[in-house]
């Protein structure tokens, strides 16, 4: 049986549509492949296409450890390496093992100021070793039950009264050197210094009780309060308390012949022994200031830069007076009767070599005490000259 052939088996039969239906899936096959080579191309041009970043410009961001894995890039506090300070940018982690590994990138641009490195400011203060502060407070306490268990007229608790300042210096046999200072409690127009001292010669006990007298009296406002004091109430605590007192130091010298005065070299020993007799109670010392309680009294002098000083002695009841201004006609019952100086005396190296002027009281006695009355009159006194003539000394040095 033959079969009646269609018009369309014959088209898709027909060699020539045959051969038009291999071109066209051909073709189809090519387009396709075109297409996903343009995606595959497409791909890769934005996977290396260089990508734009931009900086933080409000903060500084710090992350965790799995932040910094999440692949963003993060700029980090500024990290000091040797004496500069850097930026250090984290570049974004890739996951991809065995890939090759992007070039580093470039570190973000800081809009903000560059971080400046800051040297501490050293400490105005200095360090306060307790060990030392124990010192100071115990060989302050020591000399008060010394002074108290050696003096009648004050005991061991005026004296832990008056706060008295260590000040560092010791005496050859190690007893404190002290002060007591007091500044005014008022505006003052201009800073008046006043360095009193007491017990230059151990065995004049006078000079040492009426000291503390005076600070207990001392009222911060009256008159004295508008002065700046410094008070050195036993310069010579070795002469006071080492047994029997005596005039000189622990070494047998005089220190009121020890100071470093212009003619110390040329004249104290000659002097100390054709004017004495080389009597050992005025011995002047081996060299000028060669004592470390007079070395320390030059310090003081130095370093508090008086305009006044003032020192106790006894027994000669009168009222000496060395360097430039006026001299006070009497304090107390203290008349003036200048005895001139001596080479190595604080008259001598003060008053006339430094231009300070030199108040020296000598009290009526060593051993016993002025009337409280007297005490009384010779403090008042002494602060009212310093108002009449002490504020002129001062003007006329301003003025010169």
């Amino acid at each position: 049986m033959k079969f009646r052939e269609s018009s369309t088996y014959r088209i898709i039969n027909n060699p020539m549509m045959q051969t038009s239906r291999k071109h066209f899936t051909a073709g189809m096959l090519l387009a396709l492949c075109l297409t996903i080579a343009a995606c595959v191309v497409t791909t890769d041009t934005l996977d290396n296409e260089p990508q734009v970043q931009v900086p933080a410009v409000t903060e500084t961001v710090t992350q965790t450890p799995e932040q910094e894995t999440a692949g963003q890039e993060v700029a980090l506090p500024a990290e000091q390496v040797g004496d500069s300070l850097v930026d250090i940018t984290v570049p974004p982690m890739d996951d991809t093992a065995g890939q090759q590994q992007p070039e580093a990138a470039t570190p973000l641009v800081s809009f903000l100021p560059e971080p400046v490195k800051v040297t501490p400011e050293p400490d105005i203060a200095p360090v306060i070793d307790i060990r030392q502060l124990a010192i100071a407070r115990d060989s302050v306490r020591v000399l008060c039950d010394q002074i108290g268990n050696k003096l009648g007229s004050v005991s061991v608790e005026d004296c832990n009264a008056q706060d008295l300042q260590y000040t560092g210096a010791f005496s050859i046999n190690q007893r404190s050197l002290v002060t007591k200072e007091i500044v005014p409690v008022r505006p003052v127009p201009m800073d008046f210094k006043v360095l009193i001292m007491g017990g230059i010669h151990g065995d004049e006990y006078s000079s040492i009780s009426i000291m503390f007298k005076w600070l207990e009296l001392f009222s911060p406002m009256s008159l004295e309060g508008e002065y700046h004091w410094r008070f050195a109430p036993l310069v010579n605590p070795d002469g006071l308390l080492d047994g029997q007192a005596k005039r000189q130091n622990a070494n047998g010298v005089d220190l009121n012949r020890n100071f470093p005065s212009e003619v110390w070299s040329a004249s104290a020993v000659k002097y100390w022994q054709e004017s004495t007799g080389s009597n050992p109670r005025r011995f002047p010392g081996n060299g000028a200031a060669s004592e470390p309680e007079v070395q320390w009294l030059v310090d003081q002098i130095e370093e508090f830069q008086p305009d006044v000083i003032v020192s106790v002695h006894a027994p000669y009841h009168l009222l000496d007076f060395d360097g430039p201004a006026v001299a006070p006609d009497r304090i107390g019952e203290l008349y003036l009767h200048q005895l001139g100086v001596y080479p190595g005396s604080l008259g001598n190296y003060a008053g006339l070599n430094k231009r300070i002027p030199v108040v020296t009281l000598e009290l009526p006695s060593a051993g016993i005490m002025p009337s409280d009355d007297q005490i009384d009159l010779m403090w008042v006194d002494l602060v009212n000259w310093l108002d009449r003539k002490g504020r002129n000394i001062l003007r006329a040095q301003a003025s010169n």
